[in-house]
């Protein structure tokens, strides 16, 4: 089954009109640290922009890049301070908080500490780099397995097609949040795909395993998940 998305305008799936939504990443090229997150938890700029974190925690932060990112970088930022970088290299920077998290190099995903404030989400984020040679693919498949998403960021063309495939043995979804997109179930075994029309940047979880938090546009593993403290969340970038 394909489902054809647009997200600014309406699609037609079957017999029903899908109201157009936006996707999740902000304008703009500053962070804020309120406490331990960062607002927005996605953000895409083109090559050669600067990002700068705020910190408005009353905690000192050190903002890291996760393996395997285009450019690596580590900014310590005080209480009161701020820290920025300039993006010189396209591509997907996941990065967190090394005060308030660990990495699993295994799943690529950062894992919030016990003592972090909104534990058990992490203290991560994304940069999106748009420049020459960083294209998308037309096409992108997901595997779902372990309660996990492999890989759990794409990028895919405007117009592209994502397919996630659960390889488990038990059902999983694929909720987005904010782009009015039908939720995709998945029995085990079976395969579905989405066709995304608009360019942007769209977060998407599994409702079974994790909780979506509004304000810190992230979600919270649930007890008992697969991977907890991990949450079951990915985003689909379209350039």
């Amino acid at each position: 089954m394909v489902l054809a998305i647009a997200v600014m305008g309406a699609a037609i799936l079957g017999s029903s009109v899908w109201t157009p939504g936006t996707p999740v990443q902000a304008a703009g090229t500053t962070v804020t640290i309120p406490g331990d997150s960062y607002l927005p938890a996605a953000l895409m700029i083109e090559v050669g922009q600067t990002v700068t974190w705020v910190n408005k925690d009353s905690d000192p932060h050190v903002t890291a890049s996760a393996l395997g990112a285009p450019e690596e970088f580590i900014l310590p930022t005080a209480s009161g301070k701020s820290s920025s970088f300039k993006f010189t290299k396209p591509g997907l920077y996941p990065y967190y908080c090394v005060d308030h998290a660990t990495y699993n190099a295994k799943l690529r995903r950062a894992v919030a500490r016990k003592e972090a404030d909104a534990f058990p989400i992490a203290m991560e984020g994304l940069v999106v780099v748009k420049g020459p040679g960083f294209t998308g693919a037309p096409s992108v498949t997901v595997a779902i397995s372990g309660g996990a998403y492999a890989p759990d960021i794409v990028v895919v063309q405007a117009g592209g097609q994502v397919t996630w495939t659960n390889g488990d043995t038990d059902a999983h979804a694929v909720v987005f949040n904010g782009a009015f997109v039908p939720k995709v179930d998945l029995a085990a075994g079976k395969s579905q795909s989405v066709t995304f029309a608009n360019r942007g940047i769209y977060f998407f979880y599994d409702e079974r395993y994790a909780t979506y938090d509004s304000k810190l546009g992230l979600t919270a593993a649930k007890k008992g998940a697969p991977n907890f403290p991990i949450a079951m969340q990915g985003y689909v970038v379209v350039l």
